[in-house]
């Protein structure tokens, strides 16, 4: 009796070892297991989207993927302003603009309205101070016809056809009476013209006239092509001048042609 229980007994333990291999073998496995310890692993070093896949045989892995963009941008730096223009030396309204070797010069055409020859060299002196300036010399042609032009506008405008413009300039003491040769007759005096370049004389100028006075001077004339000999000219003029030339002359009043203009200058002011 006892051997058959235990005969039994064998036979059953058996018969469970067998069908659980069996069922082993038939099942594949055990799948999707991951131990804790490796996941807790998987996710503290995963970043953004971690995917974990377990593999039989009791493993399990975990891969984690992490992926941060961060761009930050501060504001945009103004750019530079544009470096200011450097002044520019000017010229008050109603005054020429003149660009000179030594800088601006200005040139104003004054007109006192007078047509009887009473308003001398030192008149207009006093005229061209009275604004801030000095009677003028010419540093160029341009110079000499653009003044000359515009004077005889202003001429024209008073109903003549012939006028003098006052000049700065007086003869050297030596050339007072007798001509010194077209270049060395006169110096200008407004402390800004050098050379010759302004200087175109009229035919016969300058002359050996000794004219009244402790000086002599520069006028300039100003002539229409329209222009005829009246009682109060001389017939010479109109053979020995141009709009524009130069004439040595008396730096006194009652002066010719009757009708008087002057030409202060002055340096532009920067602005």
């Amino acid at each position: 009796m006892r051997l058959w229980i235990l005969i039994s007994l064998f036979l059953s333990s058996t018969s469970a070892i067998t069908l659980a291999i069996i069922v082993g073998r038939d099942g594949g496995g055990f799948h999707g297991y991951s131990s804790s310890s490796e996941s807790s692993s998987s996710e503290e070093h995963g970043h953004g989207n971690g995917h974990g896949h377990g593999h039989g045989h009791g493993h399990g892995h975990g891969h984690g993927h992490g992926h941060g963009h961060g761009n930050s941008h501060g504001p945009r730096p103004k750019p530079p302003r544009p470096p200011r223009p450097a002044p520019r030396n000017e010229c008050d309204d109603g005054w020429m603009r003149f660009e000179r070797p030594n800088g601006i010069w200005c040139i104003h055409l004054g007109n006192p309205g007078v047509t009887n020859g009473a308003f001398s060299h030192q008149d207009a002196q006093n005229a061209c101070a009275a604004l801030g300036a000095t009677l003028t010399g010419y540093q160029n042609e341009n110079e000499r016809m653009t003044v000359a032009n515009e004077a005889l506008k202003k001429t024209i405008d008073m109903g003549r056809l012939v006028a003098g413009i006052w000049l700065g300039a007086v003869a050297y003491p030596n050339c007072r009476v007798t001509s010194c040769g077209p270049y060395a007759t006169f110096q200008w005096t407004d402390g800004n013209t050098n050379g010759a370049g302004g200087i175109k004389w009229g035919i016969g100028e300058p002359d050996n006239v000794n004219w009244p006075g402790t000086s002599a001077c520069i006028q300039q004339f100003v002539m229409s092509p329209n222009f005829v000999v009246g009682p109060e000219d001389h017939s010479g003029w109109k053979t020995s001048f141009a709009n524009g030339d130069l004439d040595k002359y008396q730096c006194t009043s009652l002066a010719h042609p009757r009708t008087r203009l002057y030409a202060c200058g002055k340096r532009g002011v920067s602005r």
